[in-house]
């Protein structure tokens, strides 16, 4: 009888921690399905700059625009700003983060979050500043994005690969901004996203809450197709809306209800040749300032006598740029960008010379972009060389359309070292 009741308890005993031991796997299991795991990556950098003309930059010269217009001596006619200038720079380094999190409603949930030494205004300069902050849920064929990244203007599937900060604005579109972005794949060859933004610290020059007022989002459509490394092409399409509302100006208070929109167009595309990879951008739109491009919007010229209730016209202006990239290599590469922008005025009169005229370069007819560039990969170090030959051409007068007209042309050369320890 003691033989069977201990019996009777061994098996109890051994059931009981096999039910354990199932609960504890099942827990692992559970445990190991919810893990989210980080992955830190950056780079600290180092450039040194020499310019031979004062240009349009911001942030101590770190993201480069164009050659100022020339500005002349009142007594002597000289040109006083073609001076050179010397720079140092280590403030687009930059630490990020990338987090993978559990599957949720059957789709893999990830994250990002990105920062450098920016900042977010030029009186906020080496302070910190957010690049990325997003979420991503990721399914066999759709995936949703809620956050700040790119636009898709920016295109980060395709972007100029050169040295100099900036991704080559203001010939390629730059912005980061908060959106809700849906991309899907009816099949591999093809995608399709689709984009409703609010532009954050890259909005339209003028009223910085014009696109709130409106209460409208920026609206993109883009199509790729080919979608693989070696080829892909591909049209993004977007409308906005802005509504500046008022401005003071010598002692006047404007105000216009007045809602402008404005749209955007744009063509790209990629092949790859072995070592040798081709890449083309073609922008063109109305009033593209939020994209760190020229252009801009102003008060209808026939509206000019009004305080109140008056109309907007928007610039036009065009972008493009063509580059190669050759790779000899694991260590070497070299490339070269040549880029072109320019403006062609409004659709209707413009009242250029008022108070509610919000540009960056309007007067600025045509510009150019040429550089080569070299760079060296050992490990995690790297070395690069680029020179860029910029042109700029400036208009002293307008037409009633904002046409520059009565043009001069400016030029710096711009040498570029820059040094880089990837993490």
């Amino acid at each position: 009888m003691l033989k069977a009741k201990c019996g009777w308890l061994l098996v109890l005993v051994l059931v009981a921690n096999g039910i354990g031991f199932v609960k504890s796997a099942e827990a692992q299991e559970t445990d190991d399905k919810d893990k989210i795991t980080y992955d830190f990556y950056g780079y600290v950098s180092h450039e040194v700059i020499f310019d031979t003309h004062r240009s349009v930059f911001t942030r101590d010269g770190e993201l480069y625009l164009y050659p100022a217009a020339p500005a002349y001596h009142p007594e002597t006619g000289n040109l006083i700003n073609a001076n050179s200038q010397l720079e140092m720079l280590s403030l687009q380094s930059r630490l990020g983060v990338r987090i993978a999190g559990p599957d949720v409603l059957n789709a893999k949930l990830t994250g990002m979050v990105e920062t450098d030494f920016f900042a977010t205004a030029e009186a906020y300069k080496h302070h910190l500043r957010v690049r990325h902050a997003l979420m991503k849920l990721q399914w066999e064929k759709v995936s949703l994005t809620l956050g700040q990244y790119w636009h898709p203007m920016f295109t980060p599937e395709l972007f100029p690969k050169v040295v100099s900060f900036g991704a080559a604005a203001p010939f390629n579109p730059l912005n980061r901004s908060p959106q809700v972005r849906i991309d899907y794949l009816p099949v591999q060859s093809v995608k399709v996203v689709v984009a409703a933004l609010a532009h954050g610290y890259h909005s339209c020059i003028g009223p910085e809450a014009a696109q709130r007022n409106s209460g409208l989002p920026d609206m993109q459509l883009q199509l790729h197709f080919g979608n693989r490394p070696n080829f892909t092409t591909g049209v993004t399409l977007g409308y906005m809306w802005l509504q500046p509302l008022e401005e003071a100006a010598g002692g006047i208070r404007y105000y216009s209800p007045e809602l402008l929109g404005a749209y955007n167009l744009q063509w790209f595309g990629r092949v790859k040749l072995s070592n040798l990879t081709l890449q083309a951008k073609m922008s063109y739109g109305e009033n593209m300032t939020h994209f760190v491009m020229i252009g801009g919007y102003g008060r209808l010229l026939d509206d000019a006598g009004n305080t109140t209730n008056y109309g907007y016209a928007n610039l036009r202006t065009y972008a493009g740029w063509l580059e190669a990239i050759y790779s000899f290599n694991e260590h070497w590469d070299a490339g070269l960008f040549a880029g072109s922008m320019g403006s062609l005025g409004a659709k209707e009169r413009v009242d250029v010379n008022g108070p509610i005229w919000y540009a960056r370069a309007a007067n600025l007819a045509s510009g150019l972009r040429i550089s080569p560039r070299i760079s060296y990969t050992h490990k995690k170090l790297s070395f690069a060389v680029e020179y860029l030959y910029n042109t700029a051409d400036y208009g002293a007068s307008f037409t009633e359309f904002a046409v520059p007209l009565d043009i001069e042309r400016t030029l710096n050369n711009r040498v570029l070292v820059a040094s880089k320890f990837t993490f």
